[in-house]
């Protein structure tokens, strides 16, 4: 099996994650595999290190036609048997010919920049029903969960050192990890601390929100205890460090943050959205907090530090349920299978 992977130029973000976990898992499967990403891009980079080849081009560039003509030159010297665009920017750029084309199902729905893909996968089945609603057939979209961070990242872990982030040793540390933007409910986060003493928070992501979220962050006079820490690409050692993490989204339809919390038994409370409110049990991987509530989420987060036998069944039942439904080599195989799928009922094989 042969695949082109076409991304567009994003610095960060699930979709950067995903493009690269999948990417490097395929490699590694055996999967002959191209890439054609902006020479900006460090997941590019990094699976370039891997032994992937990687045809550097800008995307979107200044001008469409020449962008849509390098790229279908491209497709066919190599002739894959998929090809899969990462970002509508670079599905819409994409001709027919001997492969089918996969695009990814985006949050915000744009039937026009995906007309010619073939298939679509959705990481959740909100995904998938809005692009049912957008014009899709069923049978053309497929749910496959995002890839964890396990898939790319492996091996002892060790968590971060809380002086080099001026966070007491003995001071109760809590963990979130988000987009900073709205709808991600870090001001939320942000209130409940205002109701917890001694108690501090990391968060880890970047956005257009941040400097606002620094800003409310003084207001309400939590500031020394809250770290922001940027993009973090690999959120083992961070979680290593934290008592609990925590999920306070209003809107939102994955939940994978709370898959790597959960791969690394840490317990979660999270904000009953759609995609946390699917994925965690209350009370029993995790707990669960209405929307936009700070002060049933200052509680949860008390009762979580004030009861580490609770704490740790929750984090012990959250890596079972990883376990269950989130293991890597699982999902690569299901990934596979529906490439194998797409292209032939028989098995193919691969090539390099």
């Amino acid at each position: 099996m042969k695949i082109v992977h076409i991304t567009a130029d994003a610095a960060f973000g699930s979709t950067v994650a995903q493009f690269e976990r999948l990417t490097a898992a395929l490699h590694d499967a055996g999967v002959g595999q191209r890439v054609i990403a902006p020479a900006s891009s460090d997941a590019a980079q990094r699976l370039k290190a891997r032994g992937i080849e990687i045809i550097e081009m800008n995307l979107p560039g200044a001008f469409a036609f020449l962008d849509r003509r390098k790229i279908n030159a491209e497709l066919k010297r190599y002739t894959p048997d998929i090809v899969m665009t990462w970002m509508p920017e670079a599905s819409v750029l994409v001709e027919g010919g001997g492969y089918v084309h996969v695009g990814r199902a985006p949050l915000a729905f744009d039937i026009e920049r995906l007309k010619t893909c073939n298939a679509l996968i959705a990481p959740s089945q909100a995904r998938a029903e809005t692009a049912i609603d957008g014009g899709w057939a069923t049978s053309a979209i497929h749910v496959l969960p995002h890839l964890p961070s396990t898939s790319l990242y492996t091996g002892q872990v060790t968590p971060v050192d809380r002086k080099k982030l001026f966070t007491p040793a003995t001071s109760r540390l809590i963990f979130t990890a988000a987009r900073l933007e709205q709808g991600k409910g870090i001001a939320d986060l942000l209130a409940a601390l205002a109701r917890l003493s001694s108690v501090y928070l990391w968060i880890a992501g970047d956005g257009a929100d941040r400097a606002a979220l620094e800003e409310r962050a003084y207001e309400l006079g939590v500031k020394p205890r809250v770290r922001f820490l940027g993009w973090q690409d690999d959120l083992r050692p961070y979680l290593a460090a934290a008592d609990a993490f925590i999920y306070p989204a209003r809107q939102e339809d994955l939940g994978d943050a709370i898959v790597e919390a959960w791969a690394q038994s840490v317990p979660v409370i999270a904000a009953d959205s759609l995609g946390p409110g699917l994925l965690v049990q209350h009370q029993e991987n995790g707990l669960l907090v209405p929307v936009n509530d700070p002060q049933s989420l200052a509680e949860a987060i008390k009762f979580i530090l004030v009861e580490p036998e609770t704490a740790k069944k929750l984090g012990a039942a959250g890596r079972a349920a990883y376990e269950r439904a989130f293991q890597p080599a699982n999902l690569v195989k299901a990934y596979i299978d529906l490439f194998q799928t797409l292209t032939s009922r028989t098995p193919m094989s691969t090539a390099h």
